[in-house]
């Protein structure tokens, strides 16, 4: 099973995360076309590093549906999609200490196979603020 990187539109989106579709369908019309890029990471990334801020990210749903997500783009993606895991969503949680620490924590083998590859050339030290 691949996961095709054209296939990562609004509907996938929403199908994954149907408490979500509100912001997914706004975000995709303001885009007008189907850029994966901006669509998951205007609508993940900020409520990704919210909920990792939270004392209960253990325990969040999303969270927990979040990570599963990336780690069957990091096992199962077509070379976009993973591009799209490392470089858009798993970046990104590299600009705090926090959201950093706290996602090591919930991702999956392959998901963090792929988070050190980031580290190859973006290695910065992680703030203790």
């Amino acid at each position: 099973m691949t996961i095709n990187y054209n296939s990562l539109d609004c509907d996938f989106l929403c199908s994954r995360f149907p408490e979500l579709k509100d912001s997914v369908v706004a975000e995709n019309e303001w885009l007008g076309e189907n850029l994966p890029h901006c669509l998951f990471g205007n609508v993940l990334n900020p409520l990704v590093t919210e909920l990792l801020k939270q004392d209960d990210y253990k325990t969040s749903p999303i969270l927990e549906k979040v990570f599963c997500m990336y780690e069957e783009f990091a096992e199962y993606g077509d070379t976009e999609t993973k591009n799209l895991l490392q470089v858009t969503l798993l970046e990104y949680l590299w600009n705090e200490y926090i959201t950093y620490s706290r996602s090591l924590e919930l991702m999956g083998e392959h998901t963090r196979n792929i988070n050190k590859n980031i580290a190859d050339y973006l290695y910065i030290p992680p703030k203790t603020n």
